[in-house]
């Protein structure tokens, strides 16, 4: 797994308090994959958009998906 992985996992946990009191309380973390998966999307189409931008800067030809049909295949907003 690379570093950028790891850090996207970081950012969807989240931790949470479970218990009726102060004395059987305890904490817990939470995984929120729904927010990983779109996190890996956004990063996808950011390549893209790099890709794309570098290609423009050095006049050449664009070929293939661009970020917006990566993001909208997936249902995630700009």
């Amino acid at each position: 797994m690379t570093d950028r992985i790891a850090e996207l996992k970081a950012q969807c946990i989240s931790r949470e308090v479970r218990g009726t009191n102060a004395f059987d309380s305890y904490m817990i973390d939470k995984f929120d994959s729904e927010k990983f998966a779109e996190l890996i999307i956004r990063e996808c189409a950011k390549l893209v958009r790099k890709h794309n931008y570098q290609s423009i800067q050095n006049e050449e030809p664009l070929y293939g998906i661009t970020s917006s049909e990566i993001l909208e295949h997936f249902g995630v907003e700009e």
